[in-house]
């Protein structure tokens, strides 16, 4: 298969990749981004780190046969199972794992931290599986790849999942060929106020790149697919937060940040690859330029269930294209 090896077929110029990134748990998104290879006619899929959502919903049986359930910090009541069903694919699509529980179990889950964790992994474990199934039926047979490597947010079980699924191309700290280019793939992130499952101070994180750098034979056909975006851009710029996790404004106006990776544009500038495609910060949709490389944060809209992405075309070893989409 030319992504993975070059042949005499393969020109070793022409890609169209569809990249999207911060899906969260978001089924529709995701069923969306496979479905992009056709819509848009690319040849190669790439989801970007953080792939896993947030937060459980209980939903919990009454002894009347309806269920309490929470929506937006409010309590809803559900008289039925198609409400509940109707709920549950709502919730879904936002990137929550709704799960029907007895109260005697929800009221042990809401006081027991560790099994309401135990709980959580399992659903995202099942929600990746099902993932990777509907990839593999969707894809399978048409020669198009879906690429993926780990965000902050995807805790380390998920790992063995992916890189046994016939779904999937996972690659973490690994750089590989894709049709006729290379790709070095980096996930995680620099700290976070929530001290999520991956991440790296700036010291461990130059370590990281120069190790994949060294693996890299040609960095002008090289894409870093690194779930971190470069520091001091549009791509990394998002809301300041106070010590209560909370938006500082100044005179009515969000105060905004930096928080992407130091190393990472130093390693940018220093070989200057082809492409860099970024996500992690869901407000940082744009287009930069950092010497001769192009880098792409398409941004996440996920809870409103809108898929944002980058159609991004490469032709004879140069990027011909970078089309942000929404839908």
């Amino acid at each position: 298969m030319f992504w993975n090896k070059k042949t005499k077929e393969d020109n070793g110029g022409d890609l169209s990749i569809f990249f999207a990134s911060d899906l969260h748990g978001s089924t529709v998104c995701f069923k969306k981004l496979v479905n992009a290879a056709k819509f848009y006619g690319a040849n190669v899929l790439v989801m970007g780190g953080d792939m896993t959502g947030k937060a459980v919903l209980p939903i919990s049986t009454q002894a009347n046969g309806s269920y309490l359930a929470f929506e937006s910090g409010q309590t809803v009541t559900l008289e039925t199972k198609a409400e509940v069903e109707e709920f549950s694919l709502r919730a879904t699509n936002k990137g929550f794992y709704p799960v029907v529980v007895s109260e005697d179990e929800f009221q042990e889950l809401s006081t027991n931290n560790e099994k309401q964790h135990t709980l959580f992994k399992k659903l995202v474990i099942q929600r990746i599986e099902e993932w990777a199934e509907y990839a593999h039926e969707k894809l399978k047979g048409t020669g198009i790849p879906l690429i993926s490597a780990p965000g902050n947010d995807d805790f380390l079980e998920i790992d063995e999942i992916l890189t046994n699924a016939p779904g999937f191309q996972y690659h973490e700290m690994e750089v590989t060929e894709v049709g006729g280019y290379e790709m070095l793939h980096c996930g995680g992130s620099n700290k976070t106020p929530w001290d999520t499952e991956r991440e790296f101070s700036e010291e461990e994180y130059k370590i990281k790149f120069d190790e994949l750098a060294a693996k890299v034979n040609n960095m002008k056909r090289c894409i870093y697919n690194v779930h971190v975006p470069p520091h001091g851009t549009i791509l990394d710029t998002c809301p300041l937060l106070d010590e209560n996790l909370q938006v500082v404004f100044d005179m009515g106006n969000p105060v905004s940040q930096f928080t992407g990776s130091t190393a990472l544009v130093e390693s940018i500038e220093k070989h200057q690859p082809l492409l860099g495609i970024h996500g992690h910060i869901h407000e940082g949709r744009g287009k930069i330029n950092i010497g001769r490389t192009i880098c792409v944060n398409p941004g996440s809209v996920y809870p409103e269930g809108i898929l944002q992405g980058a159609l991004i075309t490469l032709k004879n070893g140069a990027v011909k294209g970078v089309n942000l989409t929404q839908g």
